[in-house]
């Protein structure tokens, strides 16, 4: 299992009447190898935990990530039926990715300033995940083609800080 495929359930749960938007979801779809990387121009891959499968991709379970993805994504629209994420800070994710200038530390900070929001009784690691999560849909609904750098941005930055969380979750299915 991995990160880029969890993601990229959540993505694909995120309905949206932007038939561009699903495009850019499907063409991530593609970028992601059979072992579940995302395939960069450096040949270079991200970290990854693997439980056995025998699904389409070697050593990846595509249902189980498929059903993470889906239980993030029921929080990510009980997040946004809060309003938990403001436009503008889609807006300002936006200008830095179009500025090359969006890290995995700025993307932190813009997760970080949400989840003084969320409501009572939701883990902060889950909803940290799910606010990551919900900000790459939303950038890749604002501007679908920005939609591949911030899948990259995200990615990373789960990874990083919260792949020992994501690990848990697909331990208890």
């Amino acid at each position: 299992m991995t990160v880029e495929r969890i993601l990229l359930a959540f993505l694909k749960h995120q309905k949206d009447q932007n038939h561009d938007y699903e495009e850019a979801v499907n063409l991530l779809e593609k970028t992601v190898d059979h072992d579940g990387y995302l395939e960069t121009d450096g040949g270079s891959t991200f970290k990854d935990f693997v439980r056995p499968d025998s699904g389409s991709h070697p050593g990846v379970d595509e249902d189980l990530c498929r059903r993470l993805g889906a239980q993030l994504a029921e929080l990510g629209d009980l997040f946004e039926r809060e309003k938990l994420i403001k436009q503008e800070l889609v807006e300002s994710l936006v200008n830095q990715i179009l500025d090359n200038s969006l890290t995995e530390d700025r993307f932190k900070v813009a997760v970080e300033s949400s989840l003084s929001k969320i409501p009572a009784g939701i883990e902060q690691e889950k909803a940290s995940l799910v606010i990551a999560m919900l900000l790459t849909s939303k950038i890749g609904k604002s501007i679908p083609s920005l939609l591949q750098s911030c899948f990259t941005t995200a990615v990373s930055f789960i990874q990083d800080n919260y792949n020992a969380y994501v690990e848990g979750l697909a331990e208890e299915r």
